[in-house]
């Protein structure tokens, strides 16, 4: 779910740049939407007199972003989220201490991973480094467009058709969202995503408490700078068809197991309590289904983020733009017969949504197919 914070300052932009000829078409198409019929009649009145798509672009782009802001979304838990200034190359960058040069300082003794004491007078020590980049290629326009006919909105009471594409419009720019990072995990083809490649578990055990136990063990045994990767809590993630799985794995009250003849009794929360469940639908979209019995499991807050969800600065949010064929003219009435579109006799409207999400670094990521081999 988008920000709400983000999206009121998006809609309070809008309303800055509203002329008081659009508030006055916003309030006619909220009381056309309600069912009020004179101000249907007033609008469809409007649309072969006058620049009424012009005047309803800034109301419904704030019904819009309403509705965008409405639907619930599962990127936000899994992806930290970034802005960019421009299109094109960008570049990440990483800063690694050759720590085999430091040694002893003050008269204690130096612990890799951490500073080395100063004595009094004594000098800091100048360490080695090494720097990594690498880049992406931002190009994460996306968008579509639909035509309305001239014949469909001089129809009395079809206005309402603005508030349905508007729905529809939204829901899919809160669904791409979902997707760009969804294809990340799972590909149409029904394999692994390139931000989990190289991460499987061994076997690929199904989801059960013993999967999530060596998860748990293989995602430890990942180290960066030679130091290991210890998370403490993970997030599960999973697609829609394991979920009743999933609801079962945390009922559990109880866990017996005999060995060697004698029973003894666990406490489930062992196995369970690290683990936050995601359940990440968009998996389903992206592989049709093929990947149902997947499971992932990432580290909770390390210093390198697994994902970032990219949006272009200034344009966070999504964006709706009408325009008309040339029957119209900005000031009201009909433009001279040899100007506007010959081809088209109708009202275009189109959503614009800038995201792309790229995948960082795999620091204790596990994956597995569940297919238990």
């Amino acid at each position: 779910m988008a920000s709400k914070i983000v999206v009121q300052e998006a809609i309070d932009s809008i309303e800055e740049r509203t002329s008081k000829r659009q508030m006055e078409a916003a309030k006619q198409l909220h009381a056309a939407l309600a069912g009020d019929k004179r101000a249907a009649l007033m609008l469809q009145e409007g649309i072969s007199s006058s620049d009424v798509p012009t005047l309803l672009e800034p109301i419904v782009n704030v019904i819009f972003l309403a509705k965008y802001a409405a639907e619930v979304n599962v990127w936000d838990q899994i992806a930290d989220e970034r802005l960019e200034d421009n299109f094109g190359k960008i570049k990440f960058g990483d800063f690694n201490i050759d720590e085999t040069h430091i040694k002893a300082g003050g008269g204690e003794e130096f612990i890799a991973g951490g500073l080395p004491s100063v004595g009094e007078y004594e000098e800091y020590q100048a360490v080695p480094y090494t720097t990594s980049e690498s880049e992406k290629e931002f190009a994460g326009k996306k968008g579509v467009r639909a035509r309305l006919s001239w014949e469909t909105l001089k129809r009395v009471g079809n206005f309402d058709i603005l508030d349905r594409m508007t729905s529809a419009f939204a829901a899919a720019a809160a669904r791409q969202e979902d997707l760009s990072l969804a294809k990340l995990f799972v590909t149409t083809a029904g394999n692994v995503g390139t931000g989990f490649s190289g991460k499987g578990l061994a076997s690929n055990p199904v989801l059960d408490l013993a999967g999530l136990e060596a998860a748990i063990a293989a995602s430890r045994t990942d180290t960066v700078d030679g130091r290991r990767v210890l998370g403490s809590e993970f997030k599960l993630i999973y697609s829609s068809a394991l979920m009743l799985t999933v609801r079962k794995l945390f009922a559990v009250q109880q866990i017996k197991e005999t060995v060697a003849g004698v029973e003894k009794t666990f406490d489930p929360g062992l196995f369970l309590s690290p683990f936050s469940p995601i359940e990440f639908n968009a998996m389903d979209a992206v592989s049709g289904g093929t990947t149902d019995n997947f499971w992932f499991v990432m580290p909770k807050g390390l210093a390198r983020p697994h994902f970032w969800q990219t949006f272009l600065r200034g344009e966070r949010t999504p964006l709706i733009t009408i325009k008309d064929s040339g029957h119209f003219s900005l000031g009201g009435g009909e433009i001279p017969a040899r100007l506007g579109s010959f081809e088209e006799d109708d009202i275009q409207t189109r959503i614009r949504h800038v995201v792309q999400t790229f995948s960082m670094f795999k620091d204790g990521l596990r994956y597995s197919t569940g297919a238990g081999s």
